[in-house]
């Protein structure tokens, strides 16, 4: 779930610094690449994920500078409760953790910025598919959520994508669209592997949000304690 928390602050800190969202994208599927090779216990989530966003903002070329964008992701980073002005020790950390983070980065990447995003795939399927303005924002949300997890890096953008535009039909499910992905250069089975593989990040999602008082029930506070097999 790390790596989940990361792209979380990502996509906070890119919606206040107003990047595109391929720029939040990008440093997602390099959050990705770079543990795919380290682990998280040798480097804090938060610190590869301000270093990504920093980088996929140079390869994005939606520059930003280290007095914008250091105060915005020490401000997400703590919850709001650190703030990094330029001349503060905080500034200072801060900096120093992105400009010694990224050559790890670009090493761990071998040198590799460029990512075939699902968004662009998504474009073209919509502009194919007969899904109302509803349905296409829930697409566009799919997507997003699909950067919070590694199946970028296991499936190509176009499934990804058409597992978007899956999951978007079978919450709210309209007749005619078993054919809708017909054509779109998909596999289905590729499509529902993603599928399941979101289905099961928001499960665990849900689950960690759950109370503790809830989510772990002894004998005494449970009517009926849950059967297993």
């Amino acid at each position: 779930m790390d790596r989940a928390k990361a792209c979380t602050l990502v996509y906070a800190a890119a919606r206040k610094l107003q990047l595109p969202q391929i720029t939040s994208a990008s440093a997602c599927v390099y959050l990705h690449r770079f543990f795919m090779r380290h682990s998280l216990k040798e480097y804090h989530h938060y610190n590869v994920a301000a270093t990504c966003l920093f980088l996929a903002c140079k390869a994005e070329e939606s520059l930003r500078k280290l007095d914008v964008f250091i105060p915005v992701i020490a401000y997400y980073a703590s919850k709001g409760h650190r703030k990094a002005v330029v001349g503060t020790s905080e500034y200072d950390k801060w900096r120093s953790v992105i400009v010694t983070t990224e050559p790890i980065v670009l090493e761990a990447l071998c040198f590799d910025m460029v990512v075939d995003h699902p968004h662009v795939s998504l474009v073209h399927m919509l502009e194919r598919t007969p899904l109302d303005e509803r349905r296409k924002q829930m697409a566009w949300s799919f997507v997003a959520d699909c950067m919070r997890v590694p199946v970028c890096l296991v499936h190509e953008a176009r499934t990804v994508a058409g597992a978007a535009v899956e999951l978007a039909m079978r919450v709210a499910p309209e007749q005619g669209d078993n054919a809708v992905l017909d054509g779109a250069g998909v596999r289905r089975a590729e499509v529902e592997s993603v599928v399941q593989w979101l289905l099961e990040f928001y499960a665990r999602e849900a689950q960690a949000r759950r109370p503790v008082t809830e989510a772990v029930q002894t004998p005494a506070s449970s009517p009926a304690s849950p059967t297993v097999g």
